[in-house]
């Protein structure tokens, strides 16, 4: 804790907080104080090898605060900025509010460098705090503590405020919102830019987020880094990122012992990275992903970082670049609007249509919206057919090109959907492989054809399968034999343009970039890794808990906190470790008229339709002592009551409940370049584009 130890530096203060309403020629310091308002006197430290004049704090014992000994003058733009050199110990983030105001404590807006990566280096945090109030009868103070408390002390050394922007040019990124009005870098005219026939696009993500990147939001789409779990089947080879690009991801180490880093897209320089790999490897742009649900950046004043990095990174290097908005999970009465206001935004805002790298057909701009006639997108074809004419016929902010993602079963929907699919220009079957039927059925009704091509596919990770179980949801890469198969296939069948989906996606290991095979070691611990679903069947994103066994009541009372009591599925899974040799037969309990199935090591061992009393095993599982199979449980649980549980027995005990101590969460899987470079899935891109061009004459000149 902190204790007084002198007035001198009150003399101090009184000094260096003479500001007056002009700018403030340096930063102003802040020094710590006591509980009664005393300052006090920075001691030395000690840390390891680094020796560090400063302050100590418990993180348990809530904040430590810096103030000044008079006031402060906020200036004319209620902006302040505010510097923390501490020493990084510890995980989680460093919480810090301005207090002692006439209102409510101020937070930074943006910022760098607040999240702990427990480096045991200084580092130098630096945030902006917009909308300061006049400065209330007591002066400003400065609180500084652990997000969330933690045992770790803090350590800070110095703290520094000034009423202009620091030098720092990550800093001046982090509040130069790039995304208002047209790109005004350095531009490089693509090769051409009249139309997409002869070029390969692929889809870019753009959702990876770090701690400490522009965003500030944490761990998003890498997985639960800070716990040591993870979202994405590949892990990414960081060796070609600018170092000041990637964060540490926290305590996850590599096979070799190394220490994981990754990669932020809010970065530019990340995305610059990507577009240089892209113009490297013969792919001509990118259609960047806008997904409509995640609540648009545009319509609520959020930064747009990837927005404005794409449209920089495709002029810097002379590629070509397209909106593609997926429109899951959006509702139908607010599709519409949605898109016209984002679509508005882009335009007036944004500058989107003074880009002369925005990707063009015939000189109209490209719009490529995905999603609208899936059935399980849950939307209307009037709803659908305003968005195309929205986006085609307006008079104001139509004239363009419209691409369709629809469904590789498009020839079996419904009348209104089939006359829906006639309003694009341009069509893109998903995970089509019927590329030479696609094209003459399409070339009937005069519309142009995309094909998809993608590497493999896998979601081990995202869905939490039991490590060792690969019979869900995954397409082997086969050492590239799949994609180079999808690709010569697509250019033989007669595809004058190319969807590769997709560039960077490593959540369902769809991603061409490069990924590395020195990865982490997936986890293992004690329990049963179970994932929560509403509705019968496995969403992308379901609701995971951990369980200690696998044991469920089913009833009346929600199983977790965003799963209903009633009709949901459920995933049960990991490791059982068998305590002695034999053969084990296994049932599955449950509730009157559900659903079950069970794989264990990987074979179908139960599947039943309207569970009525135990459901046994049609076949026993032999094993060894000590052995540790993967297993999967899927239920399906309607509206009865009982409970679920898996069970066994063996010639050596009767039918019992599998004991928690059986069971552990083991699960997931990182794919590799089986034996290739980590860049030979952008190798086999650039030869497709040779094929599609005639410079590659046989499936035979695969590389």
């Amino acid at each position: 804790m902190i204790h007084p130890r002198t007035l001198s530096l009150l003399h101090l203060l009184a000094l260096a907080w003479t500001v007056s309403s002009a700018a403030m020629a340096s930063p102003v310091p802040l020094l710590a104080a006591a509980a009664n308002g005393q300052p006090v006197e920075p001691s030395s430290i000690q840390v390891n090898d680094l020796s560090i004049r400063g302050w100590q704090h418990d993180g348990k014992a809530g904040a430590m605060t810096f103030k000044p000994a008079g006031p402060v003058a906020v200036p004319s733009n209620c902006t302040l900025y505010l510097e923390i050199t501490y020493l990084d110990q510890g995980y989680g983030r460093l919480k810090v509010q301005l207090a002692g105001l006439a209102g409510p404590a101020v937070t930074p807006d943006r910022f760098l460098g607040l999240a702990r990566s427990n480096s045991g280096k200084r580092v130098t945090a630096r945030m902006r705090l917009a909308g300061v109030p006049a400065v209330a009868t007591g002066g400003l103070a400065v609180q500084i503590g652990l997000e969330p408390p933690a045992s770790e002390l803090l350590t800070i050394e110095s703290v520094g405020l000034q009423d202009t922007p620091f030098d720092d040019p990550n800093f001046q990124y982090v509040i130069s919102d790039p995304w208002h009005g047209p790109y005004q870098g350095r531009s490089i005219k693509p090769p051409d830019n009249s139309t997409l026939k002869g070029k390969i696009m692929t889809g870019y993500q753009g959702w990876f987020r770090t701690p400490n990147d522009p965003d500030g939001r944490g761990w998003v789409h890498w997985g639960d880094i800070a716990n040591g779990t993870f979202s994405t089947d590949m892990w990414p080879d960081v060796t070609q990122y600018p170092v000041k690009s990637l964060d540490k991801a926290a305590a996850v180490k590599l096979k070799s012992g190394k220490p994981g880093y990754l990669f932020s897209s809010a970065w530019p320089d990340v995305v610059d990275t990507h577009f240089r790999w892209m113009r490297e490897h013969g792919i001509d742009g990118a259609f960047l992903q806008r997904f409509v649900s995640d609540h648009l950046g545009s319509l609520h004043g959020r930064p747009e970082w990837v927005l404005a990095n794409v449209r920089a990174a495709a002029n810097r290097e002379g590629r070509i670049w397209a909106i593609e908005y997926d429109v899951s999970g959006c509702p139908d009465a607010r599709l519409l609007r949605t898109l016209q206001a984002d679509w508005k935004w882009c335009v007036d805002t944004f500058g989107l249509l003074k880009d002369p790298n925005y990707a063009r057909e015939g000189g109209k701009p490209v719009v490529f919206i995905w999603g609208l006639p899936f059935p399980d997108r849950n939307l209307s074809a009037p709803t659908a057919n305003a968005v195309v004419d929205f986006f085609r016929n307006d008079p104001n902010y139509g004239g363009n090109y419209v691409i369709g993602g629809i469904p590789n079963n498009w020839r079996k929907m419904e009348p209104a959907w089939q006359e829906h699919i006639k309003k694009y220009q341009c069509v893109l079957p998903w995970m089509s492989s019927t590329y030479a039927a696609d094209l003459a059925d399409f070339s009937k009704l005069g519309l142009a054809y995309y094909a998809h091509v993608k590497p493999g596919f896998s979601w081990a990770n995202m869905k939490h399968l039991p490590a060792g179980d690969a019979t869900v949801a995954y397409t082997p890469r086969d050492g590239g034999g799949h994609y180079w198969n999808q690709l010569s296939t697509a250019v033989e069948s007669g595809a004058d343009r190319l969807f590769v989906g997709m560039f960077d996606e490593y959540d369902e290991a769809t991603a061409i970039m490069p990924m590395s095979d020195d990865t982490p070691l997936t986890p293992v611990r004690p329990g049963v890794g179970a994932t929560f679903y509403n509705g019968p069947q496995a969403l992308e994103q379901g609701e995971f808990v951990l369980l200690p066994k696998a044991e469920i009541e089913l009833g009346s009372a929600a199983p977790c906190r965003r799963t209903a009591a009633g009709n949901f599925y459920v995933r049960l899974g990991g490791r059982i470790v068998f305590p002695s040799a034999g053969q084990y037969t296994f049932a599955v309990d449950g509730a009157a008229g559900d659903d079950a199935e069970l794989s264990v090591n990987g074979k179908s061992i139960l599947r039943v339709r309207g569970m009525g009393a135990t459901a046994s095993a049609s076949e026993p599982v032999t094993a060894v002592r000590g052995e540790a199979m993967p297993y999967r449980l899927e239920y399906r649980h309607g509206t009865g009551t009982g409970t679920l549980r898996l069970l066994w027995e063996s010639s050596a005990m009767s039918r019992q409940p599998v004991p928690a101590s059986a069971l552990f969460d083991a699960w997931g899987r990182f794919i590799t370049n089986e034996g290739k470079p980590s860049d030979w899935w952008l190798k086999l891109t650039r030869a497709g584009k040779e094929l599609m061009l005639e410079k590659r004459k046989a499936r035979s000149s695969r590389p």
